[in-house]
């Protein structure tokens, strides 16, 4: 169970706002009190002009905010040197319920539930750095996505969505992504971690709707 910063006393709240550093990354919105909070996130590009996954989640927020849900919107810039710090700000500034993430990948039809993260950095970031070694230092060789994942996914497929599984994330910025999203699940700072991948398109192009919709059905059922 998380133990949410929103049940701290007015005044801890207070003491604490008087130490906490501000943080780098900007809150696209603020987390109201008692309504779920989701913090979503995307890729910036990397490999072409653009990245579909911003496409996607600007969709998703649509969809998700016309549902009651709170989303907190943030994307990030595909660099080894700052993934990291940019989620941990996030869910250190918002208290999010969730954290999920988006990246692009080109060889998909419909988007991907990712369910393991591997403590392994592969390839060269946006900006020429490369990566290497583990994502986390000394931790765990892999995360699995708790089984509400898959549950959550599966419910949403049949009601007719095109959203599908996968276990392999790769071990670029986005595996990194999804393993450090599961060490704020296990940590307690979040109820609800993932990631998910979503086809790499054109910009503008009509299937990025519906990707959306696919994305915030999966993540509203999550968090239901």
């Amino acid at each position: 169970m998380k133990i949410s910063k929103r049940a701290m006393t007015t005044s801890a709240a207070l003491a604490g706002a008087a130490t906490l550093s501000v943080s780098v990354i900007t809150p696209a919105a603020s987390a109201d009190e008692g309504n779920t909070t989701v913090v979503l996130t995307s890729y910036g590009a990397f490999a072409r002009g653009h990245n579909t996954s911003g496409e996607v989640a600007q969709k998703a927020k649509e969809v998700l905010e016309q549902e009651g849900i709170t989303v907190i919107y943030q994307e990030i810039a595909t660099d080894w040197s700052t993934f990291a710090s940019d989620l941990d700000s996030l869910v250190e500034a918002n208290d999010p319920d969730a954290v999920i993430s988006l990246g692009e990948y080109a060889k998909l039809s419909a988007p991907a539930v990712e369910l393991v993260g591997y403590n392994k950095r592969y390839g060269v970031d946006a900006n020429g750095n490369k990566g290497e070694g583990e994502v986390l230092e000394g931790g765990p060789s892999y995360r699995h996505a708790p089984a509400e994942n898959r549950a959550a996914q599966q419910a949403v497929r049949r009601a007719g969505y095109n959203i599908n599984l996968s276990d392999n994330a790769g071990r670029y910025l986005c595996n990194a992504a999804l393993y450090t999203n599961l060490g704020f699940l296990e940590e307690g700072r979040v109820e609800h971690a993932g990631f998910v991948h979503v086809p790499a398109r054109a910009q503008g192009a009509a299937q990025n709707d519906k990707d959306g919709e696919a994305v915030a059905a999966f993540v509203k059922n999550l968090v239901s």
